[in-house]
């Protein structure tokens, strides 16, 4: 791809040509394609991202109008892969997008074959471990995500930490269960797990790696917990 292509030339302002040819060429999983996700896979494919492999399960409803990014009343029913998809190839129709409509916890690992990182956009704990492990287990690094109410954390998981492990550990459903999410909240974390993705791409020093970036928007905070683990 020519990197001076003026659908991402605005993107130079803060990547050199190495940073676009990195992530142009890296391949990317995101797995869950709900507030975080949706936000997330629009964010990467704007940037230059080539390779994404979309993986959730589940259909649009309504109660996901009011913060999925590619939800409408058109599409309600619908499976969100091929939704996704289908808006990302407009967005840059030679990006290479495959979709796998099916839980993380079903899927052959030699489905996941060459793949640079995992990102970590779903609701459940117990999902959360298992993206942990399976990025451990296949030596590539889990881009964390989570968000619930006015609350968010991200961060880098390398293989070998076991921070998502302890973090999660015990509980049965996520925060977001309780807090719900707004319009706003979703697509605010996305747009900072953007930005740690982009970050750890550069090798950035600033990259928020084995420890959580904690966001309250409420109180405009963000702070972080400190390397503990890895």
């Amino acid at each position: 791809m020519n990197i001076m292509n003026k659908q991402f030339i605005n993107n130079l302002g803060i990547l050199s040509e190495a940073d676009f040819s990195a992530m142009h060429d890296s391949h990317v999983v995101i797995v869950g394609l709900g507030g975080l996700g949706g936000n997330f896979s629009n964010n990467i494919i704007r940037l230059g991202i080539h390779n994404i492999t979309l993986i959730d399960f589940d259909k649009f409803e309504l109660s996901n109008l009011n913060r999925q990014l590619f939800s409408n009343q058109q599409n309600i029913g619908k499976y969100k892969v091929d939704v996704i998809s289908a808006a990302l190839k407009t967005i840059n129709p030679n990006c290479n997008i495959r979709t796998i409509n099916n839980r993380i916890e079903n899927i052959n690992l030699k489905d996941l074959n060459h793949i640079d990182y995992i990102v970590d956009a779903v609701d459940k704990p117990k999902t959360k471990i298992f993206l942990s492990k399976l990025c451990n287990n296949l030596n590539i690094p889990l881009l964390h995500g989570a968000c619930a109410g006015w609350y968010g954390q991200v961060g880098w998981i390398t293989p070998g930490c076991s921070l998502l492990e302890e973090t999660y550990k015990g509980e049965v459903s996520g925060l977001e269960t309780s807090l719900l999410n707004p319009s706003f909240t979703p697509s605010a974390v996305a747009a900072i797990m953007t930005s740690e993705f982009t970050k750890y791409i550069q090798g950035s020093k600033e990259t928020t790696i084995n420890e959580l970036l904690l966001i309250d928007l409420y109180n405009n905070k963000m702070i972080k917990t400190g390397k503990n683990y890895g």
